[in-house]
């Protein structure tokens, strides 16, 4: 069974203004090959297994909507649409929520919090639990309301580095059971709750080096994970848990804070004793 992806092509893709620490350095940056490698990794995403592309259209005036992560939070059928915390953002709304309607899916929203759907939430693949992350993005009050509609455990982690401003630059929950996350970008609350929550031989803590090259911000698809770069060791660690590794050259979308995970949304998601019940 393929795996549905919300995508949008770099068509107006650029850094246009400065709302986390990658885009400081790089304003007026037009990204002359963002669209080569965009390509290149839906090519990659095609070869790594069986997926299926529902696209959006590009718009000129919200250049970061290449960064369909951030639409919603997918659970069942129903789409948790982000509120964004940056005005910059906040026109993609919209248009992210008249995109999911047409992907039939129903959408709701998060009262009176920023969320940032599933750039700052993602559910683990074998645990009855749905990753929440808050800090920089969205709030803690995100999570209490997600604890009332996913129809799992909530486990709320404090993102404490600006460099890693959403959950899924940090984590990475992957259907082996394994869970790689760079443990300094949370809280020390934080990284007792994923100890806690995560077998020892499930955790694959990865160093700053994979962390500022987006290794966390992957995409898996079958037995393959698609991201930006690895190093050596994490690929072996990856390989030992049973996955095909594949690196694709995403280095323009680093310099506005994403990577593979941040440009896909999983269209068909949600808690794992929910997909159970609908592939039983």
């Amino acid at each position: 069974m393929s795996k549905r992806f919300l995508v949008c092509p770099p068509t107006h893709y650029a850094v246009t203004y400065d709302i986390n620490p990658w885009m400081t350095r790089n304003v007026g940056y037009s990204a002359p090959d963002a669209q080569r490698q965009w390509d290149r990794f839906i090519e990659t995403l095609g070869c790594a297994g069986a997926v299926e592309f529902v696209r959006l259209e590009a718009n000129e005036h919200v250049p970061d909507l290449v960064f369909t992560a951030n639409a919603a939070l997918i659970c069942g059928n129903l789409a948790i649409v982000s509120s964004f915390r940056h005005p910059e953002r906040r026109r993609e709304q919209g248009i992210f929520r008249a995109a999911l309607t047409r992907a039939g899916l129903a959408t709701t929203f998060l009262q009176q919090t920023y969320f940032e759907g599933a750039g700052d939430a993602m559910f683990d693949r074998v645990r009855p639990l749905c990753y929440v992350g808050y800090g920089w993005r969205s709030e803690r009050n995100a999570t209490l309301q997600l604890q009332e509609i996913v129809g799992c455990r909530v486990l709320p982690l404090l993102l404490v580095d600006e460099r890693f401003f959403h959950l899924d630059k940090a984590l990475c929950a992957l259907s082996s059971g394994h869970v790689m996350a760079y443990m300094d970008a949370f809280s020390p609350h934080a990284q007792a709750l994923l100890r806690r929550a995560i077998e020892p031989e499930y955790l694959i803590e990865i160093d700053l080096e994979d962390a500022l090259a987006m290794a966390p911000n992957a995409v898996e698809i079958d037995d393959a994970v698609v991201m930006h770069s690895a190093s050596r060791r994490l690929r072996e660690r990856l390989h030992d848990a049973g996955y095909r590794v594949f690196c694709t050259e995403l280095d323009e979308f680093i310099r506005a804070g994403g990577s593979a995970k941040c440009l896909t949304l999983q269209l068909d998601d949600g808690p794992i004793a929910n997909l159970a019940a609908v592939s039983a």
